[in-house]
């Protein structure tokens, strides 16, 4: 063999190994994502799949050989057009509607002000922020168990705060419009100390430039924050805002612990009533399937408004 041939060996040797080690390389990425990529599809995309194929047939939540109605019947399309005839399933999505509503720009508002208040680094604020953040730790279920203590009609620190002020105690839990406010405070109280830590991570990257540009200025502190913090503190609050509406739609450990859905159905809302028509009305699973393919429309159109709009601003 010539020298000339071997050289050219040697040179496919060598690129062909290039090759190899550059595919090895930019494969790797792609090789570390694999465990959470399979997780993802195990515990998100497959029972999501799961859930719109069962929502196409009529069964039950078991399916029993001997008992004929819990077998699988395709009914194609039939659960949701007869979502709209099941007077509990329109209630609780219109009383979800409400409470994201009102309860999503109440917990901005409370984690804004919070913010605001503590950003500053200060040893105080530190201590502050630790205890402001604390509710956001906890399960939703043992929140609801403290705000149905402090809400209790003769023994809860509400009432008794009132009665400090002379007004007699107030049936937190025994009316529907109260029970509702109630679940609103809990919730908003819940969460607004984790949407606090967005906003102040937010409000630490805006730079203080800008800020002693405005005082140099003489700009007022009104003006000041709604040109300089909001318009730069934007994308926090589309995070804090989007966070919020999911949350909100799928509220439900708070409400199952604090009023267990009533007095009466006054406080059930959309989640609950699927857990209800899954678990407590017979052969009714494709039924439930389809209100969760209702709220995960719902959740996703939302979501995509809202990062379209961000996006159409920025």
């Amino acid at each position: 063999m010539s020298g000339g041939d071997r050289m050219q060996l040697n040179a496919r040797g060598g690129s062909a190994a290039g090759l190899m080690r550059l595919a090895g390389r930019t494969s790797w990425p792609y090789f570390l994502l694999l465990p959470t990529v399979a997780l993802l599809f195990a515990f998100t995309l497959y029972p999501l799949l799961q859930g719109l194929w069962m929502s196409l047939f009529r069964r039950g939540l078991v399916v029993v050989p001997q008992v004929p109605d819990s077998i699988p019947v395709f009914v194609g399309l039939d659960n949701y057009l007869q979502l709209f005839a099941d007077k509990d399933f329109v209630v609780s999505l219109l009383r979800t509607v409400l409470f994201v509503a009102v309860a999503v720009p109440l917990q901005l508002a409370a984690a804004l002000g919070l913010a605001l208040l503590l950003a500053p680094q200060t040893r105080f604020n530190a201590v502050i922020r630790t205890i402001v953040f604390f509710p956001s730790m906890i399960s939703g279920l043992i929140i609801g168990v403290i705000w149905a203590w402090l809400f209790a009609r003769n023994s809860g620190l509400v009432n008794y705060g009132l009665s400090l002020l002379g007004i007699p105690a107030v049936p937190w839990l025994e009316q529907d419009q109260l029970a509702q406010i109630a679940i609103v405070v809990a919730w908003v109280w819940g969460g607004a100390g984790f949407n606090m830590m967005i906003l102040i991570a937010g409000l630490t990257a805006i730079p203080k430039d800008l800020y002693e540009a405005a005082a140099i200025d003489g700009t007022s502190p009104w003006r000041t924050f709604t040109r300089i913090t909001l318009p730069l503190l934007e994308p926090s609050i589309v995070v804090v805002a989007v966070l919020g509406v999911l949350g909100a739609f799928q509220v439900y450990e708070i409400v199952v612990s604090l009023t267990t859905g009533g007095p009466g159905r006054a406080t059930v809302f959309l989640v609950q009533n699927i857990y209800e028509t899954a678990f407590k009305k017979p052969n009714q699973a494709g039924l439930a399937a389809a209100q969760s393919g209702v709220l995960f429309v719902i959740l996703m159109v939302l979501t995509i408004l809202q990062l379209r709009v961000v996006r159409r601003r920025g």
